[in-house]
């Protein structure tokens, strides 16, 4: 069960873009599953997929070209045409941008297949996703500015419900929700609705409160959550909806007037939005998804980014009209949380692309995919939406997708060089290899299976280089980071991740790899899961059979009532463990479409945990069958040694369903 991540998430988590497709990527299982387990991920967990599409690392650049509209067709249009023509992709667009004006907009591929609508740059509405951030960012940093709003003030002063802080744990502050540290575990339910109209923000926060899993703000966990949090202060200490006052002190003053966060879209911009889909060749997904408002739900055209590039490289101020002190968006744009692998200001993500420092958010809906970078040292903002992800063929084309920033960088910019010769690495090898778990997760509920999938293996190759794997499928080459400094390795699309020795962890801004303990290491776990699952499959496939021959042959599978009693007990525990199982898969499959996780599941989740509960209580029972099987020699060896075999599914299972949270007790996740 993959979420949100989006992007998707992610330089949602202090990563590239790539991040939101690939991180929930389980190898060795068909590319339809792998398809609905990505789609299931916005945003979210900290992992790299295979390197990108466009310059290698070792590729000598030619001379800087001037930055014009032809100079930038010549460079773009080539890897966007390959995806739309060659890999099936649906549409896409991308903005340049210099202080002064805009240099490049163009659309690729179609936004209506069916109709044969030209995707375009201003005609066009798309999903930037978490992008939506940064101005929910702005506005808060306006009423900071109005003296409204304090960063370091704890927010149940704004609020009309209270957030607890556990013992040892610091306020909730708008500084740590602007920075991803006020420590909510990952929360997934309603942050697609099924609803035409999106739930009021305030109750939905109210119910749907997450548990603070690092309370005491040192650890950053990219948090949707705590994004809403933000836009519903917003809202009450304006006095205006959300969306209303986005619109009135942001969209409307910069002119971006085919932009909104009304949800679902207004009736002039509504024929405008582009259909949502995976590849041209598949048919369209849902026609407007309802997004967390303050989150991810602003909807827009590449035009309209544009100006609001160009508003962020003017200093917040763009024709005249200034909608942020430059004081306030210098504040926003430096570092509160920086390591060598790069920083988190109050939302800016900062990084380095080809040496170049590099401000901005990537974004992902389930069917959007969208990274924005300002080079404010360079005069230069980009943004880049897809629709959707083309054909994917392998797992690998998840990854491989058209990465236009870093090929207009290596083609625009000065080369930095990099060091002639690689550093020596700090930390010892053997104590950076291991399986490590993404610091955005959730783990008092069922959604922590989900993390166990994607858990990472690290590993240091011969060059001392890092390769990271799927810990479920560690084969294959995996994905190469170049070790770059001390601790510091650069993997693709210039993503960054930084060895921390004393933390025993794999750092980047907004998100970390945590090393896993060894009771929730995937690979072992993996193993013995599928051990069990056979036992248990195989035996109710068996059960029908057996029963038919004893009843021709006129035999009892013991003249003793109590065995045969202990024997149909332990089947019918078998079958509630094979229910479960069965619908975690489909669960798992369905989860394709975020929108399922919705007050709609509640009913059969509480089915689920129902059962999950009797297989946890039948183990104790399978384990006593099973040992008087050997005492009183109840049946033939092969037949005691079965029970044995069934009772150990039985003992894992349980094991498994209550770690997990499979066996669950909330509804709240």
């Amino acid at each position: 069960m993959r979420y949100d991540c989006a992007r998707r998430g992610c330089r949602e988590d202090g990563a590239s873009s790539i991040i939101a497709e690939t991180c929930s990527i389980v190898r060795g299982v068909s590319v339809g599953f792998v398809r609905a387990v990505r789609l299931l991920c916005l945003g979210v967990a900290v992992v790299v997929g295979a390197p990108a599409s466009g310059a290698g690392a070792d590729e000598i650049d030619p001379p800087p070209q001037t930055l014009t509209a032809e100079h930038l067709a010549r460079v773009i249009d080539p890897l966007m045409n390959d995806w739309v023509e060659q890999r099936k992709g649906p549409g896409a667009l991308v903005v340049v941008v210099r202080h002064d004006g805009l240099v490049f907009a163009k659309g690729y591929g179609s936004q209506d297949i069916a109709a044969n609508k030209p995707f375009t740059a201003d005609q066009t509405l798309v999903r930037p996703g978490s992008i939506s951030k940064l101005f929910t960012g702005i506005a808060v940093m306006q009423l900071v500015d109005a003296g409204k709003l304090e960063l370091d003030r704890d927010v149940n002063d704004y609020l009309d419900f209270s957030i607890p802080t556990p013992a040892g744990g610091v306020p909730v502050t708008l500084r740590r929700l602007m920075t991803h540290r006020a420590g909510f575990e990952e929360h997934v339910k309603g942050l697609f609705a099924r609803n035409p109209e999106p739930a009021p923000l305030g109750a939905w926060l109210k119910e749907n409160l997450p548990l603070r899993l690092f309370p005491k703000g040192d650890i950053a966990a990219y948090s949707n959550y705590g994004f809403a949090l933000v836009g519903y202060i917003v809202e009450r200490v304006s006095g205006e909806p959300f969306a209303s006052y986005v619109k009135a002190h942001i969209l409307d003053p910069l002119g971006m007037s085919h932009s909104t966060f009304q949800q679902p879209l207004p009736a002039d911009l509504a024929p405008l939005m582009a259909k949502a889909y995976i590849a041209s060749d598949k048919p369209e997904r849902a026609a407007f998804e309802i997004v967390l408002a303050p989150a991810g739900a602003l909807s827009a055209t590449g035009t309209d980014m544009a100006r609001f590039l160009r508003a962020l490289l003017n200093g917040g101020e763009l024709d005249g009209v200034r909608i942020l002190a430059k004081s306030r968006l210098d504040e926003m744009m430096a570092p509160q949380d920086a390591t060598p692998a790069g920083f988190l200001g109050l939302v800016f993500f900062g990084k380095k692309i080809r040496g170049h420092d590099a401000l901005g958010h990537d974004g992902a809906t389930q069917s959007f995919f969208s990274e924005l970078e300002i080079f404010p040292g360079q005069d230069l903002g980009i943004f880049v939406c897809r629709d959707g992800i083309g054909e994917i063929k392998s797992i690998g084309d998840l990854s491989r997708q058209p990465d236009p920033v870093n090929a207009i960088v290596r083609r625009f910019l000065p080369e930095v060089p990099e060091p002639t010769a690689r550093p020596h690495p700090g930390a010892d090898e053997s104590s950076i290899a291991g399986v490590y778990r993404s610091g955005r997760r959730a783990e008092s509920t069922f959604l922590r299976f989900n993390d166990l999938l994607n858990e990472r293996l690290v590993r240091i190759d011969a060059a001392g280089d890092m390769r990271l794997h799927p810990a479920i499928w560690p084969f294959g080459q995996g994905t190469r980071f170049r070790h770059i400094d001390h601790d510091l390795y650069e993997g693709p699309r210039s993503s960054r991740l930084v060895y921390v020795d004393d933390e025993s962890a794999m750092v980047q801004p907004g998100g970390r790899l945590q090393r896993a303990p060894w009771w929730l290491d995937v690979r072992w776990i993996a193993l013995a899961f599928v051990a069990s699952a056979i036992v248990i499959l195989t035996t109710l496939l068996g059960w029908p059979p057996a029963a038919l021959y004893r009843r021709w042959r006129k035999r009892r599978w013991s003249e003793d009532r109590t065995e045969r009693r202990q024997y149909l007990a332990m089947r019918l525990l078998l079958l509630a463990d094979a229910i479960v199982i069965t619908a975690m898969v489909v669960l798992l499959v369905m989860s394709g479409n975020l929108t399922i996780f919705n007050a709609e599941l509640d009913p059969w989740l509480l089915a689920l945990y129902a059962l999950a509960w009797l297989g946890v209580l039948g183990a104790a029972p399978m384990l006593w069958i099973a040992i008087q099987s050997w005492r009183g020699h109840v049946g033939g060896r092969w037949s005691r040694i079965h029970h044995s075999l069934i009772a150990a599914s039985g003992v894992f299972l349980a094991w498994f369903f209550v770690v997990l949270r499979i066996a669950g007790t909330t509804l709240n996740y």
